[in-house]
């Protein structure tokens, strides 16, 4: 056999191998699939092993690299699904880049180990390759690559245009329809284009009435917060948010619809900050700060500069991160306070303590002239991983009504202590906001649930709706518990504080 006969033999079986390897993605990609993702699939495949042949110059070595690829993004498909209730997508390949800037927020859930095995693997096999297997010249693959870019280019061109597809925007219904590979394509295309916003459902477009006297505005946007009393109350202390409690009696509290589920707090900060509902984003829901430009709508903080307010956020952590460094002033905040405000005393564990972020944003406050403020203050404290911490015995018996947890339960105890700490931000903040020369209004919410898988394992699951709560230093209307979608959580601050809103919204 010819080289060029063994190396269409080798891009044959690798090209078999990769469509059955397709099927160990969950959901499972449904059998009978539309001849357009064959086509994308094998598309891609040409223009991978000629890449790979590029590279390397080996083929055998470039198959198993792209297989390997592909059995690793399945694995962290399903690894994320496991987590986070859905599988990997193409605007995740981000966080790849994340991960290596910010390693302890992702390498822990994939395993210390399991990231030093797998780089120990590949290193091994990529020497094996070297030494014992023969290379080619470019020169003599020429022909080859030509082959396999024209093919490949070609495939892709004849695979409908994405506009045919018809994409659901929801992973879990997309990917069995699609197949793994032929699914993160279509969502790589769709990125590409611009989602139609009508003005109607932009809320923060619409014209508003202010009050007479223009209040001070905070917004805690707290990372994993939800109540952990409404499942797990045998266990957990009810005097653990004792502050949330209190203000709650002259405020109004309730259950927050989120968008996401463990991780991936842009969601919701976009939907709180937008008023728009997520499904109008299109594939710019799941991570809209990618290419926000595409997408800008007005925001709460954009008609909040518009009459008169000061609009600040802070977030102590990387600017960069989720790009906020470039989105939040597209979003119309004057200010971006970050990690690089606060010093190593800050720091409750790994991150910056939400002591430290209240004392923050009280400085702003205190520092004001005559001008309102808007401060959208993002925590950090309760990220995880949670099963890296521990919780002494003496913190278990001020946080649990018991000190030993059921097995696998440990990491309760850590986000119970992180809760407290939020509640604590509440006393902190009311403490400032009723001493100032002007009315206050505070809003808090939980961006998601947390990660703690076996938690939920042993005690029970509980729904993506975190918990919200809105209070005013001169007192609000009383209002019964409300269930809000993230979307409309800035809507119902403006008013309870005083805002009208003077036309219609389009709830979608």
């Amino acid at each position: 056999m010819t080289a060029d006969g063994s190396l269409a033999a080798l891009f044959a079986v690798g090209l078999l191998l990769s469509l059955a390897l397709d099927y160990a993605a969950r959901p499972r990609p449904q059998r009978g699939r539309a001849f357009s993702n064959i086509l994308i699939h094998t598309g891609i495949w040409c223009l991978g092993f000629a890449l790979e042949l590029v590279l390397f110059q080996r083929p055998w070595f470039g198959l198993f690299n792209l297989l390997g690829l592909q059995l690793l993004l399945i694995i962290i498909s399903n690894m994320k699904r496991h987590y986070l209730r859905e599988p990997f997508f193409y605007t995740d390949t981000e966080y790849f880049f994340d991960a290596i800037k910010h390693p302890r927020l992702y390498i822990p859930f994939f395993g210390v180990l399991n990231t030093v095995l797998g780089f120990a693997a590949y290193g091994v096999a990529a020497v094996l390759a070297y030494v014992f297997e023969p290379g080619y010249s470019l020169l003599a693959l020429g022909w080859v690559l030509l082959g396999l870019i024209g093919v490949g280019a070609a495939l892709l061109y004849m695979a409908r245009p994405v506009e045919r597809a018809d994409l659901h925007f929801i992973p879990e219904a997309d990917l069995p329809r699609f197949g793994f590979i032929p699914y993160l394509w279509r969502y790589a295309q769709a990125e590409q284009h611009k989602p139609l916003i009508p003005p109607a459902a932009q809320p923060f477009a619409q014209s508003w009435q202010p009050p007479a006297v223009l209040p001070h505005m905070v917004m805690l946007q707290a990372e994993s917060f939800f109540d952990p009393r409404r499942y797990y109350g045998e266990l957990v202390r009810a005097e653990v948010l004792q502050h949330f409690d209190a203000l709650a009696v002259s405020g109004q509290r309730g259950l927050l619809q989120v968008p996401s589920w463990g991780a991936n707090t842009v969601r919701t900060e976009y939907a709180v900050l937008s008023g728009v509902a997520p499904a109008l984003l299109g594939v710019h829901q799941f991570n809209p700060y990618r290419r926000l430009a595409m997408h800008q709508v007005t925001s709460v903080a954009q008609y909040l500069r518009s009459i008169g307010y000061k609009t600040i956020c802070i977030h102590p952590y990387a600017a960069s991160f989720y790009r906020r460094d470039k989105a939040m002033p597209m979003l119309g905040f004057d200010e971006f306070i970050d990690i690089s405000a606060f010093s190593a005393a800050d720091y409750f564990g790994a991150y910056v303590s939400d002591q430290a972020l209240g004392q923050k944003v009280i400085e702003q406050l205190q520092a004001t002239s005559s001008q309102p403020l808007f401060i959208y203050a993002i925590t950090m404290e309760n990220h995880g991983p949670l099963h890296w911490e521990t919780v002494s015995t003496s913190e278990r018996e001020a946080l649990l009504k018991q000190v030993d947890l059921p097995k696998g339960c440990d990491d309760l105890a850590a986000y119970v202590r992180h809760i407290q700490h939020t509640d604590q931000l509440l006393a902190q903040l009311r403490s400032c906001l009723t001493t100032l020369d002007r009315p206050a209004g505070l809003c808090l919410f939980g961006d998601h649930v947390p990660i703690m898988s076996s938690v939920y394992k042993q005690l029970g699951e509980p729904e993506r709706a975190t918990d919200y709560l809105l209070w005013h230093s001169q007192g609000l209307q009383h209002q019964p518990s409300a269930e809000l979608a993230a979307k409309e959580l800035s809507i119902q601050a403006l008013q309870a504080f005083g805002f009208k809103c003077l036309t219609n919204i389009t709830i979608v």
